[in-house]
C-alpha cells in the first residue's frame, strides 16, 4: 500500500488562508451591507451603493494577495504587506466596532505570518 505524504501546513499556507478568510469576511460584509443594511437603514443612496462596492473590492484585493504571495516574488510580497498595512490603518481610523476588531485581529495575526515568511522573498538563496 502506497501512503500519500501528509500535507504540511506551512506559515505561507496559513498566511494564504488568512488572506482568503479576510476575503470571505469582506465579501460577506459587502453583500450584507448592500442587501440587508441598506434596506433597514435608509439614508444616502449613493453611499449605500459605494460602501458595499468598496467592501467587495477589498475582498477581491485580499483574494489577490492570497494568490500573489504564493508566487514567491518579492514585489508581490511587498504589495501584499502594503495592502494589509493600509487595511490595518483604515480599520483603526474608522468607526470601530466588534466586526472591525475581528478583522483587525486577523490582519495582525496575518502580518505576523508575513513577517515570519519574509525570508522566502528577501533571501531565497539562504533557504
Amino acid at each position: 500500500m502506497i501512503r500519500k505524504p501528509a500535507k504540511v501546513v506551512t506559515p505561507l499556507k496559513i498566511a494564504q488562508a488568512l488572506f482568503a478568510l479576510n476575503a470571505l469576511i469582506w465579501l460577506a460584509f459587502g453583500v450584507f451591507r448592500y442587501f440587508v443594511w441598506q434596506k433597514t437603514h435608509p439614508g444616502n443612496e449613493t453611499l449605500e451603493v459605494i460602501i458595499p462596492i468598496m467592501m467587495i473590492v477589498n475582498a477581491a484585493g485580499m483574494a489577490f494577495c492570497s494568490f500573489a504571495i504564493g508566487k514567491l516574488k518579492k514585489w508581490l510580497y511587498f504589495a501584499a504587506v502594503g495592502y494589509l498595512l493600509v487595511n490595518i490603518v483604515l480599520t483603526i481610523t474608522d468607526q470601530f466596532g466588534v466586526y472591525d476588531l475581528i478583522t483587525l485581529i486577523i490582519d495582525l495575526v496575518l502580518m505576523g505570518f508575513l513577517v515570519r515568511i519574509r525570508k522566502l522573498y528577501l533571501h531565497p538563496s539562504e533557504l
